[in-house]
């Protein structure tokens, strides 16, 4: 009766309440990020891993077409090959994290090589320090002309490039000084136990040492922050030149090491061979291994697979008997095609 007196309907009064209110749809929540689909997927991971794709496959080849590939001796020669250009490459790494790079180091391994040979009839042992102390000051000296004179890094390293050979060949009267067959340059040299090189084993050690140093130590990381942003570094207060005498002072340390090694491998003292190339190998294994020139980050286990797989080619060419022009050419191709595989990878 109420709902007649109020002029409405019968049975008005006994709806939900919620039938009563006007009809709304709920706003529909925004979509989320699709999901890559899955053949994009496997290109990024390819492109992540072609330096491993391609190191395995290199392998693959050589024990099923390269005569001679499988003798233990070649493997054994081709570490002793590897550990000098995996010392440089570290440090080349480690310069390009930064944004720089760092052209000198095969010069600096000349020069060290050159120390050698100057001061090996005083003792082997104090030759071996000066070659690593030169090593260690030519990469200071980069250093202080990047970060406090602001010269560009390809510049400085350039010039420094020049410099270091002409002063190493200099220093020798461009002659080749011969080691002595005993003592601690040839135990350097020959030393492989269980077939393994020392020198390898060094270098894959101060791989690891490098690995923790640019991921778990303030340097380290300071470089990478630097390489990222050099800007943003300078505004929170970070050392910035500190930083890079850090940087190239540890990549001239590792080339001066990396000159003692192929000074005792050669068996010999010679600026004019030892180191020759060497930066442009260390480059390409870095950026092949999966350190971009846009800084930033550093991949220490794919440098060294890259330059395991650049002197597994080079071993290729070799025993396959491919003219050496020709072989220059192919190594320039397979270099580009690794770069371009790598290209926008993550």
């Amino acid at each position: 009766m109420s709902g007649i007196v109020s002029g409405m309907p019968p049975g008005h009064a006994s709806r939900p309440a919620e039938d009563r209110q006007p009809a709304t749809t709920a706003p529909a929540s925004p979509p989320g990020p699709a999901a890559p689909p899955p053949r994009r997927l496997g290109a990024a991971a390819l492109r992540q891993n072609s330096v491993y794709i391609a190191f395995a496959l290199l392998v693959a080849f050589d024990l099923l077409v390269t005569p001679g590939f499988r003798n233990p001796t070649v493997v054994r020669s081709l570490l002793f090959e590897a550990a000098p250009v995996i010392l440089i490459a570290l440090g080349q790494s480690l310069a390009i994290g930064t944004r720089g790079i760092d052209l000198s180091v095969g010069s600096v391994m000349a020069l060290s090589s050159a120390t050698i040979g100057l001061t090996m009839d005083l003792d082997q042992g104090l030759a071996i320090g000066a070659a690593v102390a030169v090593g260690l000051l030519c990469g200071i000296l980069n250093g202080m002309l990047v970060a406090w004179l602001r010269i560009a890094p390809l510049i400085s390293s350039l010039a420094l490039l020049v410099a270091a050979r002409g002063l190493a060949q200099a220093m020798l009267g461009g002659a080749r000084v011969d080691m002595p067959f005993d003592g601690p340059l040839s135990t350097i040299g020959q030393l492989a136990p269980g077939g393994i090189p020392a020198v390898a084993m060094f270098s894959l050690l101060a791989a690891l040492l490098f690995s923790f140093v640019v991921r778990r130590t303030v340097p380290g990381r300071y470089a990478l922050f630097v390489g990222a942003s050099r800007t943003a570094a300078v505004l929170a207060g970070h050392p910035v030149r500190a930083t890079l005498g850090f940087v190239y002072g540890v990549s001239g340390l590792l080339a001066g090491i990396a000159g003692v090694f192929a000074t005792a491998r050669l068996g010999a003292a010679d600026a004019n061979y030892i180191g020759v190339q060497f930066e442009l190998d260390a480059i390409a294994a870095a950026v092949i291994g999966g350190t971009p020139l846009s800084g930033g980050r550093i991949s220490t286990l794919g440098t060294v697979f890259g330059v395991l797989l650049l002197v597994v080619l080079d071993a290729s060419f070799i025993m396959n008997n491919v003219n050496a022009n020709y072989a220059q050419m192919l190594k320039a191709a397979f270099i580009v095609g690794a770069l371009f595989l790598r290209r926008g990878a993550a």
